[in-house]
């Protein structure tokens, strides 16, 4: 089940569309009026936003932009009418994953959403990684950093330890910290977790 986001002025799309996704088990939330939906949507925990290219009151391109400052992560499907495929096409470049022309089979509506729920699940779980990351490195000392800096270069202790001015054996002992805080294995996966990290080998 996916939380969806339905933005469209015409009130008979947004019964229609939201009653089909309704049916197939997803939670929904519906409005006809883009800048009430900028103003009071909790996008946190919207799996996906389904958004008019044409509305009246609101240019569907530009309610697109001010989604991707808010939340770059979070998937937009724009849906288009006739004739506005080369203008879905640009939204896409400008960051939505999928556009839907009306009118649209289910099998089809069912596909774009699942495939956004599925970029949002991934989005979600490689951010809790980071975080969970971030908040281990934060409990290396100041030693312990200088060492899995210097274990992303593959080095030995010996290595290390002279370019540390400490002994092989103190090395020796904050790479076992280090390797058990940061919940590795092996040197592979330190190097993994630094690269996503952002740490620079011996910087």
């Amino acid at each position: 089940m996916a939380a969806i986001i339905l933005i469209d002025d015409d009130p008979a799309v947004l019964d229609s569309l939201g009653s089909r996704l309704a049916l197939a088990g997803h939670a929904i939330e519906t409005y006809d009026d883009a800048e009430q939906f900028l103003a009071d949507a909790d996008l946190a925990d919207a799996d996906c936003v389904m958004l008019d290219i044409r509305m009246p009151k609101s240019d569907g391109m530009r309610i697109l932009e001010q989604l991707q400052r808010r939340d770059p992560n979070l998937p937009v499907i724009m849906m288009t009418g006739h004739g506005d495929v080369e203008l879905a096409v640009s939204a896409i470049r400008k960051g939505a994953v999928d556009f839907l022309e009306k009118p649209f089979r289910d099998s089809r509506l069912i596909d774009a959403i699942d495939k956004a729920a599925a970029q949002r699940e991934t989005e979600r779980a490689q951010t809790a990684e980071q975080t969970e990351l971030t908040d281990r490195m934060d409990t290396l000392t100041p030693r312990e950093m200088d060492v899995f800096r210097e274990m992303v270069t593959g080095q030995p202790n010996k290595v290390i330890a002279y370019n540390l001015g400490c002994s092989p054996r103190t090395v020796e002992i904050h790479r076992a910290r280090v390797m058990t805080k940061m919940g590795a294995k092996n040197l592979a996966e330190i190097v993994r977790i630094a690269l996503r990290l952002g740490i620079q080998s011996g910087a």
